[in-house]
């Protein structure tokens, strides 16, 4: 199984224990890094241009290789729906 995978299963089982993104920390002493608050302004700069210029050919090339670096992600979370149905 690849470490993607793996960090997907981690994410799965996290966000049943809770549905919300932790804020930003605004403590300076606080130096650990909130990876799933850097994802989310990640995740949302990406639609942001996406919807912005959806006939780019830079665009283009960015969703096709996000699909195909997502389909092991993709088929396990359809497998994982097709179980729980």
């Amino acid at each position: 199984m690849s470490n993607l995978v793996k960090m997907v299963n981690n994410i799965i089982e996290s966000r049943k224990n809770t549905s919300e993104v932790e804020q930003a920390s605004t403590n300076s002493l606080d130096s650990s890094l909130n990876y799933q608050f850097m994802y989310k302004q990640l995740e949302s700069a990406v639609e942001e241009i996406i919807i912005q210029y959806p006939n780019d050919p830079i665009v283009n090339e960015l969703k096709a290789k996000l699909v195909n670096n997502l389909k092991p992600i993709l088929e396990l979370l359809q497998n994982n729906n097709d179980f729980n149905q």
